[in-house]
């Protein structure tokens, strides 16, 4: 084998190199915490870029541009020193100005797979899959409640056991008032319970107005027992949010579940993720369902309900009307 011996000068240069690599690595760290005025006026334009380029609703990129640019001219933003802080801040105001509930900004490392999907800590929205309680009211109505619409594939075995066990019910009472959202595929498996295969459920167009999927419900279902006239009463709030909504937003659409309580967050895009630099992510909206029924989205207006009353009592209100429904049966 043969030995490769570096020339002083070479091994010099490169251990130099070396010590400089290693230094420009501290002083981005350290930038990161020590934000310069232009360093966030570069930050916030390549946001604005990425935003042009992928915002469902890029035509209202440049007056929003215009408008965030200004308010740093403005000496808005001087506060702002860290990379967390910038996107912090400029998350929360994007929300604000935008009504886009799913905008947000994040830091990653360099190397880390980025991911629109949120983590939580432990407790109700990871603990079963998020699904909390399922049980009988009186009258023999089912109720259910759970707070995520998960992306574990362990979901659809909770979904499952939930529905079976409530598979000799009159009548269902879905409660997500506390439902923060999630995933899409869920929200297709937990409607083909409720209407039978191929049914329309919703379509879903690009910021081109392009429509670039449709989707309809499945014959996964364990049982066909809550199909036809069978009664749902779903359960809203204004924390009733995104993949929330698309479900009682269908349900509603297609004659199959009476809404109760307040009107939804209206939060009403698919959302991705985007890379703005290394250290800095967007999650950001990108494609709109449209539910097929109505032809409507929910963004900025909610799904409203049947019946509006305030959340809190909505549990008492749609147990009222089963047991009126129950009577008129008979």
């Amino acid at each position: 084998m043969k030995t490769i011996f570096l020339k002083p000068c070479r091994l010099i240069a490169l251990l130099l190199l070396l010590i400089s690599l290693l230094s420009n690595s501290e002083i981005s760290q350290a930038d990161e915490n020590n934000l310069s005025s232009e360093h966030i006026r570069q930050l916030m334009t390549k946001t604005f870029d990425v935003m042009q380029d992928n915002y469902i609703e890029p035509e209202v990129v440049p007056e929003l541009r215009e408008l965030f640019l200004n308010k740093l001219e403005l000496g808005q933003h001087d506060s702002l020193t860290s990379l967390e802080g910038f996107a912090r801040v400029l998350g929360q105001d994007l929300r604000a100005v935008t009504g886009d509930n799913h905008l947000s900004l994040y830091t990653v490392n360099p190397d880390e797979e980025i991911t629109h999907i949120l983590t939580h800590e432990e407790g109700k929205l990871t603990n079963n899959c998020g699904f909390e309680e399922v049980r009988y009211l009186s009258g023999n109505i089912g109720y259910l409640k759970f707070n995520k619409f998960s992306p574990e594939k362990q979901a659809r075995e909770a979904v499952d056991a939930a529905f079976n066990f409530l598979g000799q019910s009159d009548g269902i009472i879905i409660d997500l008032r506390d439902t923060v959202g999630g995933s899409p595929d869920l929200v297709q498996y937990m409607l083909s319970y409720f209407l039978s295969d191929e049914t329309p459920l919703w379509y879903v167009l690009d910021s081109a107005n392009e429509k670039t999927a449709e989707i309809s419900a499945s014959d996964t279902a364990a049982h066909q027992g809550f199909r036809g006239d069978f009664p749902v009463w779903i359960l809203t709030s204004r924390n009733t949010a995104s993949a929330s909504e698309l479900f009682a937003g269908v349900l509603q659409a297609n004659s199959k579940a009476v809404l109760v309580g307040d009107t939804t967050a209206s939060a009403g895009f698919y959302v991705g993720v985007r890379r703005i630099t290394d250290t800095l992510a967007f999650r950001i909206s990108l494609l709109k369902p449209i539910i097929t029924a109505t032809g409507n989205n929910w963004e900025r207006t909610g799904i409203i309900p049947d019946i509006e009353v305030p959340a809190m009592d909505a549990l008492d209100h749609a147990h009222e009307l089963s047991s009126k429904t129950m009577s008129a049966d008979f």
